[in-house]
């Protein structure tokens, strides 16, 4: 099967082939683009895959851009013109949402509660850490919510373009809290500080759903960067929302690939 996650900058596809990740694309996200550029480059990427013969049968799609949405399903219902192709959403994620406009939720969130109960646990908290940097909540196998905050970069981006004199910086990770130039200030700020603010969300979600036990598992772009900064995260997993978009076609739809010779 075909997951993809259409994020505001990047748009990740990952081929499974029986449950496990093949491979995988990070693309440009391009609001403009029309079903046929789609259409072009998806087959592009499936032609350059040096695997066994394989059907692909079902395609799934998260996006948080609205506006794709259309154009991405015309694409791969003509690339699967006898496979399923669906967008996940609150409507059809198979578990409950405590959430008071349900159709507001990112369906990447969405798509992260669901590998959490890939995982089989029932209680979680994934910290995405991408373009914003999100909290999902899990309790009990239910979608509670969570948090949003700028991302990693978008705090960077914002930073230094509203100031004069403040540069715009590789982000790296420094070696001390107390930068000794403007740029290890900048690092130490904007990634110590992200820091603090994820242990600190987290602590009061524990506290505040009763739920202490609770695995915390980071994923998104920006993951790997803070991996060994803080001692909050119980796992690391790269490809946690392809991993939950291939739980949602093994799950709630009735077909997924198979390899055939």
């Amino acid at each position: 099967m075909l997951a993809i996650d259409i994020g505001n900058t990047h748009t990740v596809l990952g081929l499974f082939v029986q449950g496990k990740l093949a491979r995988k694309w990070r693309l440009t996200t391009r609001s403009t683009a029309t079903s046929d550029e789609i259409e072009m480059r998806v087959r592009g990427l499936l032609d350059l895959v040096p695997l066994p013969k394989f059907e692909l049968r079902c395609a799934v799609l998260a996006t948080v851009v609205p506006s794709l949405d259309r154009s991405w399903r015309k694409a791969l219902e003509r690339i699967l013109p006898d496979g399923q192709v669906a967008s996940i959403s609150h409507l059809n994620c198979g578990f409950p949402v405590e959430y008071s406009n349900p159709a507001q939720i990112g369906p990447d969130r969405l798509a992260n509660a669901l590998a959490v109960e890939r995982l089989g646990l029932r209680n979680a908290i994934v910290i995405d850490l991408g373009t914003a940097t999100t909290f999902d909540v899990v309790k009990d196998g239910k979608y509670l919510g969570g948090a949003i905050a700028p991302g990693i970069e978008t705090g960077m981006l914002a930073l230094t373009g509203r100031t004069a004199r403040l540069p715009q910086v590789a982000i790296e990770v420094p070696e001390r809290a107390t930068g000794r130039s403007t740029e290890t200030a900048l690092h130490a700020g904007i990634l110590f500080g992200h820091v603090g603010m994820m242990e600190y969300v987290v602590a009061r979600i524990r506290r505040e759903e009763k739920n202490e036990n609770c695995k915390v598992i980071a994923t998104g772009g920006w993951s790997q960067v803070l991996r060994g900064l803080t001692t909050i995260v119980d796992a690391y997993h790269t490809d946690f929302t392809l991993e939950g978009l291939e739980w949602f076609s093994r799950t709630r739809m009735n077909h997924f690939e198979t390899p055939t010779v």
